[in-house]
C-alpha cells in the first residue's frame, strides 16, 4: 500500500554530502575569485535542484497521505454504518 522513500532519501543525503564536501574543498583550496564564483554558482544550482526534488517528494508524500486519509475515512464510514445498522436490530 505505501511505498518506501528510502532510495530517494539516500539519494538526497548523498547529494547533500557531495555538495558539503565540494564546499569544504573550495574553502580549503586557493583559487581565484572568478573560479570561486563559478564553482559556487554551480553549487547553488545543484542546491536548487535538490530543493526542487525535496519539494516534489513532499508533494508526493502529501498526496499519499491524502489518499490514505480518504481510504481510511471510507472504511470507517462502512464500519460505522455496519455498527449502527446492527445496533438497531
Amino acid at each position: 500500500m505505501t511505498q518506501s522513500n528510502e532510495p530517494n532519501d539516500r539519494r538526497i543525503d548523498r547529494q547533500l554530502r557531495t555538495i558539503n564536501r565540494r564546499v569544504n574543498r573550495l574553502e580549503d583550496t586557493q583559487v581565484t575569485w572568478g573560479e570561486l564564483n563559478v564553482e559556487f554558482d554551480r553549487l547553488y544550482d545543484e542546491i536548487d535542484e535538490v530543493k526542487i526534488e525535496m519539494t516534489q517528494l513532499k508533494t508526493e508524500m502529501n498526496q499519499r497521505f491524502d489518499s490514505l486519509s480518504t481510504e481510511l475515512n471510507g472504511k470507517i464510514d462502512i464500519i460505522l454504518r455496519h455498527i449502527t445498522a446492527s445496533g438497531n436490530s
